[in-house]
């Protein structure tokens, strides 16, 4: 976090909530003054791109500012009036989907974990999602087409289930600037607060406050409204084809799908520890190479809880985010400087089965030792 490497900032903030009388006041005081500076470097870039743009066409359309919609325009128009005006039942309190989808490519380029996701268009709000399976069969009539025996498994995502809560902090600075470079800093901002709670729905959600994440079962959830935790498998020591038997084996899901290429998710800790040790060896020209005999790419992150890895595929989960709802907070005085909103992301998410991903103890993974062949002379007559 910022404030742990600015002591001036720190101390600021320490003194602010020591000497307050109304805390509730002094606390979102304390989060501006976090996300401000935390932002700082953002919003100069922001200001100094307005100033110059405003007197040169040529930089202005270097920048590939997008061209705002209608909607888009209506939106930030308001936000240029003050939050408050803007961001109310009486005014606009919905983010246009345009700008979510827009968000979410962002959130997608800056995420190297959520590339492995599918996500549904903004404007929907119940989303199929599904694997097949089935044969084509040959038939003297149209109808013994039949007998190919195609079947599906489709299940539907309700994304306006659950709500992923993102708290706002929005500069008057910003609010000064021509109306694409007001939405170049609310993206930047929203993709921020949300990418970490999306990453953490989607490996580890429940399903009763949020999605149902690879490393927990659906069949739970449906019956109990609560997925329950997948069961570690304890047999992935070395990445070579016996080491992963089950794991594609389970992928493929009963042979239906085809595996090509695994994705390993893991803690940072594990990473180090383990993973690289198992996956990089020793190279008999010198350096390192990767070992594994199939494509794994790894893609670490905080949010996947330490001991534990993932393989899973790309493509078969499916998050959607059906709306963005803004609310000044009530409880919040005016600030000299920003205001500070909340949004409420209605989103929802899920695997297409269960065996979408396999889940292991990644501690039981074992070094790689280059293989050392003994070569036996023969005696000498």
């Amino acid at each position: 976090m910022i404030i742990d490497g600015n002591k001036e900032l720190k101390q600021k903030v320490r003194e602010l909530l020591e000497s307050a009388e109304d805390k509730s006041a002094a606390i979102y005081e304390a989060a501006e003054m976090i996300i401000e500076a935390k932002n700082d470097g953002l919003i100069k870039e922001l200001v100094e791109e307005n100033a110059r743009a405003a007197a040169d066409e040529n930089y202005r359309k270097s920048l590939g500012l997008h061209t705002l919609s209608k909607e888009e325009n209506e939106f930030y128009g308001k936000i240029k009036d003050g939050v408050y005006q803007a961001i109310t039942a009486k005014q606009i309190d919905i983010l246009p989907t345009s700008i979510i989808d827009r968000t979410m490519e962002d959130i997608k380029a800056k995420s190297d974990i959520l590339t492995l996701v599918n996500f549904a268009p903004a404007d929907v709000k119940h989303w199929l999602t599904g694997t097949h399976s089935g044969k084509a069969a040959w038939g003297n009539e149209l109808t013994e087409a039949i007998t190919g025996e195609l079947s599906a498994t489709i299940k539907g995502i309700d994304l306006e289930q659950h709500k992923l809560t993102v708290f706002m902090v929005i500069p008057k600075a910003i609010r000064e600037l021509a109306l694409p470079f007001v939405d170049k800093y609310f993206r930047a901002i929203l993709a921020e607060a949300m990418q970490d709670g999306l990453v953490d729905g989607y490996l580890n959600g429940d399903g009763k406050t949020g999605p149902v994440g690879i490393t927990k079962k659906l069949e739970t959830f449906t019956s109990s409204g609560t997925a329950q935790a997948k069961t570690k498998i304890q047999t992935v020591k070395k990445f070579s084809p016996k080491g992963l038997v089950e794991v594609r084996k389970t992928l493929s899901n009963n042979g239906k799908r085809k595996v090509t290429e695994l994705h390993l998710i893991c803690n940072p800790l594990d990473e180090a520890e383990y993973v690289d040790p198992c996956l990089y060896g020793e190279a008999l020209t010198g350096g390192y190479k990767d070992t594994s005999f199939m494509p794994i790419v790894k893609h670490v992150d905080a949010n996947c809880p330490q001991g534990t890895g993932i393989f899973t595929l790309k493509g078969v989960y499916t998050m959607g985010i059906s709306g963005v709802k803004f609310n000044e907070y009530s409880e919040t005085k005016a600030m000299e400087d920003a205001d500070l909103v909340i949004g409420k992301c209605y989103a929802n998410g899920r695997a297409d089965d269960d065996n979408c991903a396999v889940v292991f103890d990644v501690t039981k993974l074992e070094e790689y030792v280059l293989p050392v062949n003994q070569v036996t002379q023969p005696a000498a007559k």
